[in-house]
């Protein structure tokens, strides 16, 4: 498969199946219960194809199982405790960040991030996976309103450069849980965790980067309410 083919396939598959993510979560409600419902009983089936193939099972299901659920209550936290402002901001981060990882990835190629795990992974789609988060939660904090995190009086600048840090680190965290999921495939010797989602293989495919995100800017939001 070509590059422009690949792509092509990608976005076909984003247009159709992110608007439904963010129609769930703008609802908010019994409609945004269900939705983290639905998905965390499909990550969990797609983590049980991927456990089934280890040498050690339980104690890989037990651990998946764990995860799955700080990441999916911390979704339910950032939407139902703080705002959908800031779940969006939070989204938009781990989306910017897979789309720079990406694009900067295959335009400047180099040398590779962790070649034995994910082959694919440059460290110039990793410094794109930074930057582009990073220039996303600032312009993000001009435009939308997130001062609920803050103090009153904070001024406007900090809290646009605080949102650029966050971007970066969120950018940096979502690499990382990434990597996880694909260092499981490796053991596994599979590809993809599914087949539910065209150019992107299963759902653990797509959220990998939001699993380990969530709870870590949930944890930074949270602090950063006591902070300022």
């Amino acid at each position: 498969m070509t590059i422009r083919s690949e792509l092509v396939k990608r976005i076909a598959s984003a247009a159709l199946i992110a608007p439904i993510f963010v129609y769930a979560m703008i609802i908010g409600g019994i409609v945004f219960q269900l939705w983290l419902f639905a998905a965390f009983l499909l990550s969990l089936y797609e983590w049980h194809g991927l456990a089934k193939k280890l040498q050690y099972f339980i104690p890989t299901m037990v651990w998946g199982t764990l995860y799955m659920s700080i990441s999916y209550s911390s979704f339910f936290a950032l939407r139902e405790v703080y705002s959908i402002n800031l779940l969006l901001m939070f989204l938009g981060m781990i989306w910017f960040s897979d789309i720079g990882a990406y694009f900067v990835g295959k335009t400047c190629g180099g040398p590779r991030l962790l070649k034995k795990i994910s082959p694919n992974k440059t460290w110039s789609g990793f410094g794109g996976a930074l930057v582009t988060p990073a220039i996303f939660g600032f312009l993000w904090c001009i435009f939308t309103d997130i001062h609920s995190v803050f103090a009153v009086g904070t001024p406007w600048y900090i809290e646009c450069i605080i949102a650029g840090m966050l971007g970066a680190m969120i950018g940096s965290v979502g690499q990382a849980g990434d990597l996880l999921i694909s260092f499981t495939k490796r053991m596994a010797n599979v590809k993809d965790t599914g087949t539910l989602i065209p150019g992107h293989g299963g759902l653990l495919d797509r959220i990998d980067s939001m699993l380990l995100g969530a709870p870590i800017f949930l944890i930074l939001i949270t602090l950063l309410s006591y902070v300022f």
